[in-house]
């Protein structure tokens, strides 16, 4: 009877635990005409945030988590059919106890509201390599159990150099699009080509809060002072064009791109 009773407290102990690693929060979300939801899911044992973003105006619907023990971060894209996988950027990345703070702080004093308008917007610039497509198995158990309620093509995304020539790209015509990378259809009158990248139509978001913390009595607290930051990443692609290009088209470049 007494192991009965000492392993009844250990499940109970267990599942207040795990209730407490696991937190979900809903924010109103409001950007321009746009108002919808985001979900944020934290867990502080596994370090590991998850955040669901609707679509709404151009920006597409996305499904993301971030593994801060791994460094990974995986993000899936219903509208394209693709999962992408790239490194955390530690330079905008927060991770799941500063994330489960703020949050906390925030609903505690009544503010469960983020406004486009009061955010810090951070753009990140990554891209992805259609000819490294991943296996799931090569993915962490986090990141793995995520991946399996979608199953689209995993591909590995790389950030653009902060060297790297950017350009819009005026249309997306098919010409653009191909599999293999570097392969121009014009001699460009013999000169040289150069590799940039090209920002397409749609992306992808979501939004942080962030509190400032300070040290009181020997205590790690956080204060009032918090922001909203809007992290933003467009559809980037790898090119080769002429080398007088600047901006992207069907005649004088090509682009690693995939069809839906």
């Amino acid at each position: 009877m007494g192991k009965m009773a000492m392993t009844l407290i250990t499940v109970l102990f267990l599942s207040v635990v795990t209730a407490f690693n696991d937190m979900k929060f809903d924010y109103q979300i409001i950007e321009g005409k746009a108002r919808y939801l985001e979900n944020i899911e934290t867990n502080l044992e596994k370090n590991i945030v998850k955040i669901h973003t609707p679509a709404h105006n151009d920006v597409m619907e996305s499904y993301q988590i971030q593994d801060f023990i791994q460094g990974k971060q995986l993000i899936c894209l219903p509208s394209i059919n693709q999962c992408r996988l790239r490194d955390i950027d530690r330079d905008s990345a927060i991770d799941s106890g500063k994330v489960t703070e703020s949050f906390i702080h925030s609903w505690n004093k009544g503010d469960n509201t983020i406004t486009s308008e009061s955010s810090v917007v951070v753009t990140e610039l990554y891209y992805p390599d259609f000819n490294d497509v991943l296996d799931d198995n090569s993915l962490g158990k986090a990141l793995n159990e995520f991946y399996q309620h979608f199953k689209y093509p995993l591909y590995r995304e790389w950030k653009v150099p902060k060297d790297a020539e950017v350009y819009n790209m005026t249309h997306s015509p098919q010409r653009l699009v191909k599999r293999d990378a570097g392969v121009l259809n014009h001699d460009c009158n013999g000169q040289a080509i150069k590799t940039v990248y090209g920002i397409d139509s749609g992306t992808h978001c979501n939004h942080y809060i962030m509190c400032d913390s300070l040290t009181r009595n020997g205590r790690v607290i956080l204060d009032d002072n918090c922001g909203n930051i809007h992290i933003t990443s467009p559809l980037v692609y790898q090119c080769v064009c002429c080398h007088w290009v600047t901006a992207i088209d069907d005649e004088d470049c090509a682009c690693v791109k995939k069809n839906v």
